[in-house]
């Protein structure tokens, strides 16, 4: 069963005002993608989105320098689970248009700047954030305890 979010529950999870989902989506082409109605997202999308504002808000990366690797971030992070993600770190190398998933215990070996994110950070995140945004009680208790039904008022009969 594969779960889909909407733009506002993309929004809540990455904790991105509207305005901001608004430029992005101008700005990535993944973000654009229509799906019915309205767009729905998957868990990878999710990962995608917060790879994406870690590195515009955190990195001060501009996000139109993010277009060209938009497309490719979104095909990687739904190629794997989240538990897989969790154990992995994103290389990024922006001039080359190059994205890479290690081991997050691997050793990087680059003659190039990188940028390098431990999606279990990431990963723990959202699920935080859609955790707390979920119901904690999804069945209502019972107002009034359950009593037993004789056997004749079940059939419908009335006993005098």
């Amino acid at each position: 069963m594969t779960v889909l979010y909407t733009p506002g529950q993309l929004r809540s999870a990455i904790s991105i005002a509207p305005e901001t989902y608004r430029h992005w989506k101008k700005a990535l082409g993944p973000l654009r993608r229509g799906r019915g109605h309205s767009p729905c997202f998957s868990s990878g999308d999710l990962v995608a989105v917060a790879v994406i504002r870690s590195l515009a808000v955190d990195m001060a990366v501009r996000v139109g320098a993010l277009a060209p690797i938009a497309e490719p971030l979104f095909e990687l992070c739904n190629q794997s689970p989240w538990p897989v993600l969790e154990r992995t770190k994103l290389i990024v190398d922006l001039p080359e248009g190059q994205l890479q998933l290690r081991p997050e215990l691997a050793d990087i070996m680059s003659d190039r700047p990188t940028i390098t994110i431990p999606l279990r950070s990431v990963v723990s995140g959202l699920r935080e954030q859609l955790l707390a945004a979920s119901d904690v009680e999804d069945q209502a208790s019972l107002r009034f305890p359950p009593i037993p039904v004789s056997i004749v008022a079940a059939a419908g009969g009335v006993r005098s």
